[in-house]
C-alpha cells in the first residue's frame, strides 16, 4: 500500500483513501471545506513521488509546476511526501553589486546572493528594511541567464522603503530578502501558443523576465510585450525592448502612453485593454495573459479579457498594491 511523509511521520494509506483523509484521521489540522477539488482550501505541496494527475485538476500550470495538488482527492499510488508549501520565510542574505537609476525615478538594484536562489523569473520576493519593515518587488532577472537578481523600484514620493533604497543604499551594502513566491511566471510545454504580457510602471520588471525566460527556453509563439505609462519617459526599458524584438521575430514590443508629448492627456489614442485584446484577436480563448503593475489596472484587465473570451486558468497576474500596506513603495 502507499504512504504518505508528512512533517517526518510516516502514514500509511487503506486503499482508495485520500491523502487529506489520512491527515485528518493522525490528528494534523489541514484546512478543507468541500472536499471535492473545488474550493482548493486544502491546497497543499509534494516535494518528493508523483502527484496523481487528476489531483491537480483545476489548478494553473504554474502550481503544478511546483508540485501543489488538492488533498481531498489525491490518492496517491506511490509513495508521496507532503509539505504545507516551500518555506517562504526563509531569509538570505543579499550583497548589492549595482546601484543605478535608469530614468528619473526608478532604480535597478541588482543583488547577489551567498546561498543558492531558486526562483522562476516574474515572481516576487519580500526585502526587508529592518526586523518590522519589508516591502515586495518582483524580479526582472532570469535564473538560469543572469547571476544576480534584479529589481526595478520606483521612488514613491513619501515612500520609506524606496527612499531609502534610492538613497541610502550602496553597492557596499547587503540587504535581507525571502524565498522567491508568486505563480506568475512561465512554464513550458506549450511552444507555439500566443503569449500576451501587459503591464505599467514597473510592472514591467516581471514581464521582461518572463518574456526572456521564454525565449531562452525555445518558445515560438508570439510573444506581445505591452508596456503602458503615462508619459513616453516612462518607458525606461524602451531601447532594450526594441533591440529585444530586432533579435527574436517571435518577440513584439508595443507601447501605450496616456498623455503625448504635447501634454494633452487623451486617454491614450487606444485604451489599454482594448489594446491588448485587438493584440489577442481571435486567438484570445487559446492565449496566455501576464498582467502586472497598478492593482486597478490589473483588476480591469483581467475582468475585460475574461469577458473577451479568456480563460480564467490561463491568465496570470501579479499586482502591485501600494496604499492600504505599503507594497512596493
Amino acid at each position: 500500500m502507499p504512504h504518505i511523509v508528512y512533517k517526518e511521520n510516516r502514514i500509511e494509506l487503506n486503499e482508495g483513501q485520500t491523502v487529506l483523509s489520512a491527515l485528518l484521521e493522525h490528528s494534523h489540522e489541514i484546512p478543507n471545506s468541500c472536499r471535492a477539488g473545488v474550493c482548493q482550501s486544502c491546497l497543499m505541496q509534494a516535494s518528493d513521488g508523483t502527484v496523481p494527475e487528476h489531483a491537480q485538476d483545476g489548478l494553473k500550470d504554474t502550481l503544478k509546476s511546483q508540485g501543489y495538488f488538492l488533498a481531498c482527492i489525491c490518492k496517491p499510488a506511490e509513495p508521496l511526501h507532503i509539505i504545507d508549501s516551500k518555506n517562504i520565510h526563509q531569509r538570505y542574505t543579499a550583497r548589492v553589486i549595482n546601484h543605478e537609476f535608469i530614468n528619473d525615478d526608478i532604480l535597478r538594484l541588482r543583488l547577489k546572493t551567498e546561498q543558492t536562489f531558486d526562483y522562476h523569473a516574474g515572481q516576487f520576493i519580500n526585502l526587508w528594511m529592518n526586523k518590522k519593515v519589508m516591502r515586495s518587488y518582483s524580479l526582472a532577472s532570469v535564473d538560469k541567464l543572469d547571476d544576480f537578481l534584479e529589481l526595478h523600484i520606483r521612488r514613491v514620493p513619501d515612500g520609506l522603503v524606496s527612499n531609502w533604497l534610492c538613497d541610502e543604499i550602496s553597492s557596499v551594502d547587503s540587504l535581507q530578502i525571502q524565498t522567491a513566491t508568486g505563480d506568475c511566471f512561465y512554464v513550458p510545454g506549450s511552444p507555439s501558443q500566443k503569449l500576451l504580457l501587459a503591464g505599467t510602471g514597473t510592472g514591467l520588471a516581471p514581464l521582461i523576465g518572463i518574456a526572456r525566460d521564454a525565449l531562452s527556453q525555445g518558445h515560438q509563439g508570439e510573444i506581445h510585450l505591452i508596456h503602458g505609462a503615462r508619459h513616453k519617459d516612462d518607458l525606461y526599458m524602451h531601447q532594450t525592448l526594441g533591440n529585444l524584438a530586432k533579435k527574436y521575430k517571435q518577440f513584439y514590443y508595443h507601447t501605450n502612453v496616456l498623455i503625448p508629448d504635447n501634454g494633452a492627456q487623451t486617454g491614450s489614442p487606444v485604451p489599454l485593454d482594448l489594446q491588448l485584446q485587438k493584440v489577442a484577436g481571435d486567438d484570445i480563448a487559446e492565449s496566455k495573459f501576464y498582467l502586472c503593475g497598478d492593482a486597478d489596472i490589473v483588476k480591469k484587465l483581467k475582468t475585460k479579457m475574461f469577458l473577451a473570451g479568456a480563460s480564467m486558468k490561463n491568465i496570470y497576474s501579479d499586482p502591485f498594491i501600494i496604499a492600504a500596506h505599503g507594497v512596493n513603495t
